[in-house]
C-alpha cells in the first residue's frame, strides 16, 4: 500500500515537473527578430536627434536580435551638428554591424538639404515613386550660396559617404555644388539609391523582412519640445526673456520671478548647446537685455531700441552658423512681433519717464513753491522766521516784514529754506 501511493507520488512529481518545463519553455521562446523604424517625417534639428538616439539606443541593446534600423524620411533639411550627431550615432551602429536602411517615403516625401547626408549614409537606400532628394548646397542667411570652403568641405563629405557605400559620388557631389535634385528613378539610374519600394511593407518585403517585428520610433512631446526649442529664434528669444527676469528680480526681489528666469536660461543654454550656436549670437542677445534691463531702470533713455536691435543681430548671427536654414515665414513673423514688442516697451518706459518727470517729489522742498502757509513767527529782511506748510515747519525769509500768524505763499527755494511773500 505504502509502494503504491509512493509509485503515485512519483508519478504525480514528474508529471508537474514536465509540466513546469512545458510551460517555462512556452513562456520564454527565442527571441524574434525585430526592425527599429524611426519617421523622420521633420526637420534634421536637435529634436530629429532625440528621435534617431531612441532608436539607435534600442538597436545596440538589442544587437543580438535586431535587424535593420529603418529611417522613414520625409524632411526639408535642418541643422548641420544635429545631422553631424546623427552620422556619428549611424556610424555606431555599423561597428556593431546593425545594418541601417533609409527610406524616403510616402509618396510625394522629400529629402532634402541635410537629410539627404544621413540617407547617403545609410547601408541600404530606397526610395518612394514620386519622391526627391537632393539640393544640398548650403546655404547663407538670404539663401544665396554658402562660403566655397563650407561648399567644399561638405561635398567632400558628401562624397566620401556615397564611396564608402558602393554609390555613384559624381551625382552625389552635384547635389552640393551643383544643388541638384534627382526623383525616386533618376536617384536609381544614377546609382544614388539602392531600391525603389512603394512603401515601408514593400521594402521589408523586398529586404526579407516582413515578418520581422517592428519597432517604431514617433516624435512625441519631448522631441517636438527639443525641435521647438533647438530653433535659433526661439533660443534667443528665450535667453532675452530669463536674463530680463533674473535682473528685474534683483531690484524687485519675489524669489519666484527668479526660479522663472532660471529655467528659461537653462532651456535656453540647452538649446544652445544642441545647436551650437555661436558664441557671438550669444553675446549679442545678451548684452541686448542687458541694455534692455538698463532701460528698466533709467526709462525714456532709449536703450530699449538699441537693446532690441542687438537681439535680432544675435538671432541672424545664430543663423548664420547653420549653413541649411534660412529664415521662413514663422521666423519673420515671431521676429516682428519681438520688435513690436521692443517698440512698445520703449514707447511705454519713454511715458513712464515723462511721467516721473512731472509727478511731485514728496522729499523736495521745490514741490512747496506757489503752496500758502501761516508765518509762525515774525519775519524780518535779512533775517529767518518760521512758516508752516503742509504739516511741515520750514526755515523761512522774506523782502518784506511778515507779522506772525499771517498767510503766506511760497515763491521760491533756495537749498531747504523757503522765500515766502505775504498773501493777500
Amino acid at each position: 500500500m505504502t509502494r503504491r501511493w509512493l509509485s503515485l507520488a512519483y508519478m504525480v512529481l514528474s508529471i508537474l515537473l514536465m509540466a513546469l518545463a512545458i510551460m517555462r519553455a512556452t513562456a520564454s521562446p527565442s527571441p524574434a527578430s525585430s526592425v527599429a523604424i524611426v519617421e523622420l517625417d521633420m526637420d534634421i534639428d536637435a529634436g530629429a536627434e532625440e528621435l534617431v538616439r531612441r532608436g539607435v539606443s534600442y538597436a545596440l541593446s538589442n544587437h543580438e536580435d535586431i535587424k535593420a534600423l529603418v529611417l522613414q524620411i520625409n524632411t526639408d533639411g535642418g541643422y548641420i551638428h544635429s545631422m553631424q550627431k546623427i552620422l556619428d550615432m549611424l556610424a555606431e551602429l555599423a561597428e556593431k554591424n546593425i545594418t541601417t536602411v533609409a527610406l524616403v517615403a510616402p509618396e510625394g516625401a522629400r529629402c532634402r538639404s541635410a537629410g539627404a547626408y544621413i540617407f547617403m549614409a545609410c547601408d541600404t537606400t530606397a526610395m518612394a515613386p514620386g519622391t526627391s532628394i537632393g539640393a544640398c548646397m548650403p546655404v547663407d542667411l538670404m539663401g544665396n550660396p554658402a562660403d566655397e570652403k563650407v561648399i567644399n568641405a561638405l561635398a567632400a563629405q558628401m562624397r566620401g559617404l556615397a564611396e564608402a557605400k558602393g554609390r555613384n559620388a559624381t551625382a552625389a557631389n552635384e547635389m552640393v555644388v551643383k544643388n541638384k535634385a534627382f526623383t525616386a528613378e533618376e536617384a536609381l539610374n544614377n546609382h544614388v539609391c539602392d531600391m525603389i519600394a512603394t512603401d515601408l511593407n514593400g521594402l521589408l518585403d523586398e529586404l526579407g523582412l516582413g515578418d520581422a517585428v517592428r519597432v517604431y520610433f514617433r516624435p512625441d512631446f519631448q522631441v517636438e519640445f527639443l525641435s521647438f526649442i533647438s530653433n535659433p529664434l526661439v533660443q534667443s528669444l528665450l535667453m532675452w526673456a530669463a536674463t530680463l527676469i533674473i535682473l528685474i528680480d534683483i531690484f524687485h526681489p519675489t524669489f519666484v520671478m527668479s526660479i522663472i528666469g532660471i529655467a528659461l536660461l537653462i532651456i535656453s543654454l540647452w538649446g544652445a548647446g544642441v545647436i551650437g550656436t555661436s558664441p557671438v549670437a550669444i553675446a549679442l542677445v545678451i548684452l541686448g537685455s542687458a541694455l534692455t534691463l538698463f532701460e528698466l531702470k533709467k526709462p525714456g533713455l532709449g536703450f530699449e531700441a538699441v537693446g532690441v536691435l542687438l537681439v535680432v543681430a544675435g538671432i541672424l548671427f545664430a543663423y548664420q552658423q547653420e549653413p541649411f536654414m534660412t529664415i521662413g515665414g514663422v521666423e519673420v513673423a515671431l521676429m516682428v512681433l519681438a520688435l513690436a514688442g521692443g517698440g512698445f516697451l520703449a514707447y511705454y518706459f519713454f511715458m513712464m519717464r515723462m511721467a516721473l518727470k512731472k509727478k511731485p517729489k514728496l522729499h523736495e522742498p521745490e514741490r512747496l513753491i506757489g503752496l500758502t502757509g501761516l508765518a509762525k513767527t515774525d519775519i524780518r529782511p535779512g533775517e529767518t522766521g518760521v512758516v508752516l506748510v503742509e504739516a511741515e515747519t520750514w526755515t523761512a525769509i522774506s523782502d518784506e516784514e511778515i507779522p506772525a500768524g499771517a498767510k503766506v505763499r511760497i515763491i521760491s527755494v533756495e537749498g531747504l529754506v523757503l522765500k515766502v511773500k505775504k498773501e493777500g
